[in-house]
């Protein structure tokens, strides 16, 4: 599995307090304080956060610096950003209440250009349809953890670069990071005429798969405190692949597999008993998407409900009417596939309002999200898999 790690850099703005040290940015470690480089952190993640809502493009370049490169191609990603997910929330009949950051310095050093810093940013997002007469704010979370360095520029605070593993990627190679008045721009269609189809949350226990007690594991390590309300990012008990392939599929295969979550059978192809550096580590099938992906529909332990693209899998039918992803439950599993290349798995932990399904996931951590947001590529197809 491949992911790509992407450079964000230089976010500028202008210091609340004209007294904040230089000392304080720029000293030895002793007198770092953490406290004030997370302000002035929240205050732009905010301030980039309303951007989302109000799709105003205009207020992103003052905390950028621009006059190098990786300003400038942090600037272009973070409108592609803006413009991608006003897109995407506008062909699904969707609007964004609002979207805020809790941010979380877990580290700090100096460093030849400031401080280094490791930072947790956790994304709520709240969303209503806007045609429903009487809008339920549906929620979702994301959790990024960003490795940035903070340093001085003409009196201002400036992230010099910033890398993490952005959980809107595969949907912005559409998009240009010109900065435009985005009111005098129409959103790109088509719009998807999507059903209205409610489902009810109803998790059984019967049966070899165990669905409650798998999404409350997923819920519980889904690694978005918002959600699973600890600070845990995984299960300690299972290696973390994230930084090695990816940890999308371990988790899954955990979710339905654990004795504590969905608990289905092990066998000798997926399993996760060889433990090694006091983590358990698994087969090819429990930790590869493509060989989980086999597996589970050789082995019987799942089976395909519908491969296809987002428009395919969402047409209406008179069995089906919200289309392929109506047929699936609290459980089951969708795997993602770019240019034909099986890519990513998640797991279907609830639905919203109108019945879109949400996903929670690692290496880019999801809590109920939605099951296609950030996979808005043309190459992209999705595997529905019913968990049996």
């Amino acid at each position: 599995m491949f992911f790509v790690i992407f450079l964000f850099s230089t976010l500028v703005y202008p210091t609340c307090n004209s007294n904040y040290s230089t000392v304080a940015l720029l000293g030895t470690k002793k007198n770092i304080n953490k406290k004030e480089l997370e302000n002035r952190i929240r205050h732009i993640f905010n301030e980039r956060c309303k951007a989302f809502v109000s799709h105003d493009l205009s207020v992103l370049p003052q905390y950028f610096d621009t006059s190098q490169k990786y300003g400038k191609w942090s600037l272009e990603h973070e409108v592609k950003r803006i413009k991608y997910l006003r897109d995407w929330s506008y062909q699904r009949g969707i609007k964004f209440t609002s979207v805020t950051p809790i941010v979380k310095v877990k580290k700090a050093s100096p460093s030849a250009h400031g401080i280094r810093m490791n930072v947790q940013e956790v994304y709520k997002f709240n969303y209503i349809y806007t045609n429903d007469k009487n809008p339920v704010t549906n929620t979702f979370g994301v959790s990024l953890d960003h490795s940035l360095v903070l340093t001085k520029k003409n009196g201002n605070l400036v992230i010099y670069n910033d890398w993490y593993l952005d959980c809107f990627e595969d949907g912005l190679k559409a998009y240009s990071g010109e900065i435009k008045d985005l009111s005098k721009e129409p959103p790109k269609k088509p719009i998807f005429n999507l059903g209205n189809c409610p489902k009810e949350k109803k998790l059984t226990e019967e049966g070899r798969y165990n669905r409650k007690k798998a999404i409350e594991y997923a819920d519980k390590y889904c690694g978005v405190p918002i959600g699973s309300g600890n600070n845990l990012s995984h299960n300690k008990k299972y290696r973390n692949y994230t930084g090695s392939g990816g940890d999308c599929t371990n988790f899954a295969s955990q979710v339905i597999g654990d004795k504590d979550a969905g608990g289905l059978k092990h066998d000798y192809t997926w399993n996760c008993s060889n433990r090694k550096y006091g983590y358990n580590e698994g087969t090819q099938a429990w930790v590869n998407a493509d060989a989980f992906k086999n597996y589970l529909l050789y082995s019987g332990k799942g089976k395909l409900i519908k491969r296809g693209t987002f428009k395919n899998l969402n047409t209406k039918s008179e069995k089906s009417p919200c289309g392929y992803v109506e047929q699936l439950n609290y459980g089951d599993l969708i795997c993602y596939a770019i240019k034909g290349d099986i890519d990513h798995f998640a797991v279907v932990t609830n639905f919203d309002s109108h019945g879109y399904p949400m996903i929670n996931c690692h290496t880019v951590s999801r809590y109920h999200v939605p099951w296609d947001l950030g996979w808005g590529d043309n190459d992209i197809s999705f595997y529905l898999i019913h968990v049996r």
